[in-house]
């Protein structure tokens, strides 16, 4: 068979095992806050240059060297005073929601945090500008989300 058909029929099958293991729930949230994340700084990454090992056995760390390593990078830390943590990553004050965000990506996120009235669970969908600009925090929206039928997942949300 050709790609394009192999392609096809694996997409179709992926679209509808995603439909059947979800589902489909809206509701009254209260937005609690507002985020915008702009356009991720382009930065240029060097080249990879090879460079020869005397033997194979050298650049193989020992199993007791990866271990220690694991600890080490387990160990939490204290955070400085400069430093925030959102969404599990550590950052800088001033970093947040600019193009050097760790969230930031290719294209420009506005992101809103909901509270669903019925459940309070919190939610954050993310939007367009026009639907950005017009809420504020309290604001009172119908939100329309997809809900994962075995883990409680959300995974879409979107502003009715």
């Amino acid at each position: 068979m050709r790609p394009q058909v192999i392609f096809g029929l694996f997409a179709v099958l992926v679209a509808s095992v995603t439909v059947a293991g979800c589902w489909k729930k809206s509701g009254q949230a209260v937005v609690l806050d507002k985020e915008h994340i702009a356009v991720a700084e382009i930065t240029p990454t060097p080249a990879p240059t090879a460079e020869p090992s005397a033997s194979p056995k050298a650049a193989t760390p020992a199993p007791s060297e990866l271990a220690s390593h694991e600890q080490e990078q387990e160990q939490s830390r204290e955070l400085a005073e400069d430093e925030i943590v959102v969404d599990t990553y550590v950052m800088k004050k001033d970093v947040r929601g600019t193009s050097r965000d760790p969230r930031a990506t290719r294209d420009e996120q506005w992101i809103v945090r909901v509270q669903m009235i019925d459940d309070l669970r919190q939610i954050k969908v993310q939007t367009d500008r026009s639907h950005f600009d017009k809420l504020k925090a309290g604001d009172r929206i119908k939100v329309s989300y997809r809900q994962g039928k075995y883990t409680g997942t959300i995974w879409s949300a979107e502003i009715d």
